[in-house]
């Protein structure tokens, strides 16, 4: 991490090393929120409500605005961290033991209600009146399920950490947000792309999807947050 006037400094504006331990760390977060199912749900939803394009690019500015918020605060948290003198490793570590753990437990509980209820039955109400959402309401369900769902949040914010704590110039960091952004939007991006370019075929096959997630999405999210969880877990303690 490079702190004041250094990180704005020319021959600072990318470590190829860092930059390439950077793009790994955060590549398997963003495909952890990419691969979320009800933001593919909602926009297959939403693209087949009254007003289609309005509404799709209404959640994609909600969901990418409640990301770039949680990975652009906790990279300059840690730059300020640093920039303070003090050695950001140790809490990096810490901020990812207590994200991995908390998707563990979220976890369980997603294991526990798929063999408990299991994922048959009516969509949410929340989701079934998506067919009646206003570009507002959209936006609103955008911020909602990209920067105050648990699992989104504690990935995107492990993003941050590992963002923030690299010896980044500022300029740098920006691209390394913005390359996390594009990766953990690509869900959302490429049925909005394709319903513009082409919406009569892409309506099979978005509804087919949707229909598969609906029935499997316990058990989906379930998997993604042990694996995750024990990733951060593992990079965690290897901080120390």
């Amino acid at each position: 991490m490079l702190c004041g006037a250094n990180k704005w400094r020319p021959d600072n504006w990318m470590d190829g090393s860092n930059m390439n331990e950077v793009i790994g760390s955060i590549l398997p977060l963003s495909m952890g929120v990419a691969l979320s199912p009800f933001p593919i749900i909602l926009i297959v939803l939403l693209l087949g409500s009254a007003r289609p394009r309005a509404n799709g690019m209404a959640f994609l500015a909600g969901w990418v605005a409640g990301l770039a918020a949680i990975v652009a605060l906790l990279t300059f948290a840690l730059d300020a961290l640093a920039g303070s003198g003090s050695e950001p490793g140790p809490i990096a570590g810490v901020l990812r033991i207590l994200f991995g753990a908390a998707l563990l437990a979220m976890a369980g509980r997603k294991f526990a209600k798929r063999f408990g209820t299991g994922d048959a039955g009516p969509l949410p109400r929340w989701m079934a009146s998506a067919g009646a959402y206003s570009p507002r309401q959209s936006v609103l369900m955008g911020l909602a399920l990209s920067g105050a769902n648990p699992k989104n949040l504690a990935l995107t914010a492990a993003a941050g950490v590992a963002i923030g704590e690299a010896e980044l110039a500022t300029s740098a960091e920006i691209w390394a947000m913005a390359a996390y952004l594009l990766l953990a939007s690509a869900t959302v991006v490429i049925p909005l792309a394709g319903y513009v370019i082409a919406p009569r075929k892409m309506s099979v096959p978005l509804v087919a999807v949707m229909d598969w997630l609906q029935g499997n999405h316990s058990i989906m999210t379930g998997l993604l947050l042990v694996v995750f969880g024990f990733i951060l877990l593992g990079n965690g303690i290897a901080s120390f």
